[in-house]
């Protein structure tokens, strides 16, 4: 199942320019997702195992991913333009 979010507040500008990020957790556990530009957290959600998900994001953001194993809490960042969906070439990069 794949969700488009478009849920930021603040404008994109040319000094700011929002992009489309895709994301698919392709692990076996849930994870949290959070899109976060400086200290500013524009979105966290919930994403389950093989789910997909489209979200605009402020070119300079990252995206930090939470995996709850037994025992312990996994986390990695993730740059969005790494995440950036190419016009004409499908994603640049799926993980």
């Amino acid at each position: 199942m794949t969700y488009l979010l478009s849920l930021l507040t603040t404008e994109s500008s040319q000094e700011h320019p929002q992009i489309l990020c895709y994301y698919m957790n392709d692990t076996s556990s849930i994870q949290v997702i959070r899109a976060m530009s400086g200290a500013r957290c524009n979105f966290e959600r919930v994403v389950f195992s093989e789910e997909r998900i489209l979200f605009e994001a402020l070119s300079e953001s990252y995206l930090e991913v939470y995996s709850f194993l037994i025992n312990k809490t996994k986390s990695r960042k993730i740059d969005c333009k790494t995440l950036q969906v190419s016009e004409g070439f499908g994603l640049r990069k799926t993980l």
